[in-house]
């Protein structure tokens, strides 16, 4: 059995702005990193999970941070059940 923390974030408006934008942009990129990945798939190419990672980390990195881009790209991968690159 897991235990669930609930907690509320009290925050002004412009840390809900921002917070907000980190949310959007770190959904943008799983879309993006997932869309490029599938079309590999679909075309029945090699996907090329290091080249995608290098990619997308250095178009999110000034972003959304280099924790969080390099979290959401290998989650990605691990989220496909890749391992052999097909």
């Amino acid at each position: 059995m897991k235990m669930t923390y609930m907690v509320e974030l009290v925050v002004d408006e412009e840390t809900e702005k921002k917070l907000k934008q980190l949310c959007d942009l770190s959904s943008k990129l799983w879309n993006e990193v997932n869309y490029v990945r599938l079309r590999m798939w679909l075309e029945k190419k090699f996907i090329d999970f290091e080249e995608t990672y290098k990619e997308f980390y250095e178009k999110y990195k000034p972003l959304i941070g280099a924790i969080t881009a390099q979290t959401i790209i290998r989650k990605n991968m691990m989220h496909e059940g890749a391992s052999s690159g097909y």
